[in-house]
């Protein structure tokens, strides 16, 4: 009878020695994702379809959204097609233009004259700023003048860059302004680029 107690036991003992214990498990996921130099550009807001320049304050007119996570920061470049609001006659209406950029100020510019065919504005950031690699804003004001004096041509500068004539309009509403131009529509085109430094 012991042996047989003995034999069961030992039997149990085997038993539970046979039930599979807990066992452990593992699972692997490998995440990799790579940084590029990005920039972007972009419109954030425009003050209106039609923008109230005519009386020749200095007036928003966009607001532009920038992001560059380069390691060297971002340069942009601004542009204006024509140099002068234009008429479909030919009528041409000077301006002032600045960039202003709160986050970044030195990628903005001061107030300053175009005229037909005068050189894009490039700005840097000056490195890398972790703001910029966010998104920051820049805020475009124009500034317009009519009859200002420069080079030949109505209404302002045609080609004459050594007279640029629009500095007169920081005096607005005091100056000219463009309230004097013909009634009619003027457009620009303004181009602004960002590309990594």
């Amino acid at each position: 009878m012991r042996t047989l107690m003995m034999t069961a036991a030992a039997t149990a003992a085997a038993a539970l020695l046979a039930l599979p214990g807990v066992s452990s498990a593992q699972t692997n996921v490998t995440v990799s994702t790579s940084v590029t130099n990005f920039c972007g550009i972009g419109l954030a807001n425009v003050a209106g379809g039609n923008v109230a320049v005519a009386n020749g304050q200095r007036q928003k007119v966009t607001t532009l959204r920038m992001s560059c996570n380069a390691p060297g920061g971002a340069e942009l470049t601004s542009k204006a097609a024509n140099g002068d609001f234009k008429s479909g006659s030919g009528v041409l209406i000077n301006y002032d233009w600045d960039l202003v950029v709160q986050q970044v100020p030195s990628l903005g510019f001061p107030a300053q004259d175009t005229w037909p065919g005068s050189p894009a504005i490039v700005t840097n950031s000056g490195g890398y700023s972790q703001a910029l690699a966010d998104g920051i804003f820049a805020d475009l004001f124009l500034n317009l003048c009519y009859n200002v004096p420069g080079g030949p041509g109505v209404g302002g500068t045609q080609g004459d860059d050594t007279n640029p004539g629009s500095i007169g309009c920081a005096a607005a509403p005091s100056g000219p302004g463009a309230a004097s131009a013909p009634a009619g529509t003027y457009t620009e085109t303004f181009t602004f680029t960002l590309n990594p430094a």
